[in-house]
């Protein structure tokens, strides 16, 4: 399945390609963590900076290509591989864009990393909240309670609910990403917080009125 994630594992390519293109106009020290401020915090070598990131993203593919054949529900992944798929390439694309705005910021550009931040996970969660309701039960996507992943009639309100709050935590990330970075971390944490609560809330309360889950439990 690693050739669905083609444009992701490119996109990590092509940005340790770049990294390597311009190691050595890289400092053998270089700026690798940013804080919730937007102020560096954390400092690696050169090499480290290089690597660090297209490993990941690789090690992160070969497990997203594998993961849904070891999914116990793995009957449901036809439903939702479409969804499956633009998910993770968006997450390894987004790790390639960040691993070259890194290199950047070290090259000298302008980069505020938590106006980067805001855009790019804003525009992930967006992207997650308008496709979680095409997501069938499985083990390995989606809000996984174990109300949900009993209970078909959990997951649908659950992951419809989930749904509309990532897109509006999404859009409210992305805003203030543009306008007003420096309180980014702020707005994002506090509207996940909110939406990990009224998802998992919900996906109780739909369980209980569920009749074939709790004929099943009982």
């Amino acid at each position: 399945m690693i050739k669905k994630l083609w444009p992701g594992v490119v996109s990590v390519l092509a940005a340790a390609i770049f990294g390597f293109a311009v190691r050595t106009r890289l400092p053998e020290r270089v700026a690798s963590h940013w804080g919730a401020d937007g102020q560096v915090n954390g400092w690696s070598s050169r090499n480290f900076l290089l690597i660090l990131v297209p490993l990941l993203g690789l090690v992160m593919a070969a497990i997203l290509a594998l993961a849904p054949s070891l999914d116990p529900k793995r009957r449901n992944f036809p439903l939702h591989a479409g969804a499956y798929w633009v998910i993770t390439n968006a997450i390894l694309i987004f790790l390639a864009a960040v691993h070259v705005l890194v290199l950047g910021y070290n090259l000298g550009w302008n980069v505020n990393f938590s106006a980067v931040i805001g855009i790019g996970l804003g525009s992930l969660f967006i992207l997650l909240g308008n496709l979680l309701t095409r997501v069938r039960p499985n083990w390995i996507l989606g809000i996984r309670t174990p109300w949900t992943l009993s209970s078909d009639r959990s997951w649908r309100e659950t992951h419809r609910i989930g749904g509309y709050a990532f897109v509006v935590v999404g859009l409210a990330t992305l805003v203030t990403g543009l306008a007003w970075p420096r309180v980014v971390h702020i707005v994002m944490a506090s509207g996940i917080a909110i939406t990990v609560l009224l998802s998992v809330g919900w996906s109780y309360f739909a369980w209980k009125r569920d009749p074939d889950a709790l004929g099943r439990d009982a």
